[in-house]
């Protein structure tokens, strides 16, 4: 039987998702009540042993002292089995293989910052443990992403607090990324920590609200986008609607240079507008959507609250 590429593709994930676990069932039954020093490549000599996975340096990791969550330590054992080859195959398995981040999480709030990407984090309490959530543009970077979300969701803030950075190298992932891509991993793993304390603070359900209204991000439309995203997060919408009329002023002087999304309708209902004036629910959209007005020609607003809407 012949493959196509496609099917090929497909196989070589299936085979490094498989490995991934062999490799973590493999640690859990061989590694129970053995944790000891382990010596992890340098720089020069993991170029000297790409082939093999048992060459080691004298540079020794204590591993007790990287902090490491239970799935965490198990996850990165397995991949000091892999060389590296395997190892960005199973990355990019664990990207394919997270769950999808939901566009209102995708907030300025929630974008890690220092990354040659785009990554998005998100964290919430449940039954007294942090979860996460995230993505990224990049399935390499979604991988590193999906990896640190399998290694800590289900702790506590202060187990998440005590894993070093260090383990990045202990578990032989360093070797296998570039200088960039490593800082973008540190600084993941910094806002992973600091949501999490975030959450823990707001306790038990916070950041599980969803939202009444929801939209499907569009690129083809990236000022409809920003404001459908801001517009449900920060006023919380009953109802909302926002339709493009800039095919309707088509050559007009304030459509030039916009990208053809100049010129929109908004009808919203919230709760938020109980008490306000027309004027004042106008300039509270106007606060909420003031980047975007900087592209926008025309808005016009209806907003009303949910017992003005009936």
């Amino acid at each position: 039987m012949r493959l196509s590429s496609t099917g090929k593709d497909k196989m070589g994930t299936a085979q490094a998702v498989l490995l991934l676990f062999i490799s973590i069932s493999l640690v859990k039954g061989f590694l129970v009540g053995h944790r000891h020093q382990l010596r992890v490549p340098t720089s020069s000599q993991r170029t000297e042993g790409a082939k093999t996975t048992t060459y080691m340096s004298s540079t020794d990791i204590d591993e007790s002292s990287l902090g490491l969550t239970p799935r965490l330590f198990e996850v990165s054992r397995a991949f000091q089995l892999m060389d590296e080859r395997t190892r960005v195959q199973n990355l990019l398995a664990l990207a394919s293989s997270m769950k999808p981040m939901k566009d209102f999480r995708k907030l300025p709030e929630n974008k890690v910052p220092g990354c040659l990407s785009t990554v998005y984090v998100h964290a919430f309490m449940q039954d007294g443990k942090v979860y996460f959530e995230g993505d990224s543009d990049a399935q390499l970077t979604k991988g590193l992403v999906a990896l640190l979300i399998e290694g800590m969701s289900g702790c506590s803030a202060e187990e998440i607090q005590a894993v070093k950075p260090e383990f990045i190298k202990y578990a032989g992932i360093a070797a296998s990324l570039t200088p960039g891509r490593n800082n973008g991993f540190l600084n993941m793993l910094a806002m992973l920590k600091r949501k999490a304390v975030e959450a823990e603070s707001k306790g038990e359900g916070a950041g599980q609200e969803e939202p009444a209204v929801e939209f499907q991000e569009d690129i083809a439309r990236p000022v409809y986008s920003s404001c459908m995203k801001k517009l449900i997060n920060f006023l919380k919408p009953k109802r909302l609607e926002m339709q493009d009329d800039s095919a309707q002023h088509a050559g007009h002087a304030g459509a030039k240079g916009l990208g053809g999304e100049s010129h929109f309708s908004l009808r919203i209902v919230a709760d938020c507008f109980e008490g306000l004036s027309l004027v004042q629910r106008h300039k509270l959209v106007y606060t909420v959507l003031a980047a975007e007005m900087q592209q926008i020609h025309a808005l016009s607003i209806d907003a009303k609250t949910p017992a003005e809407a009936g």
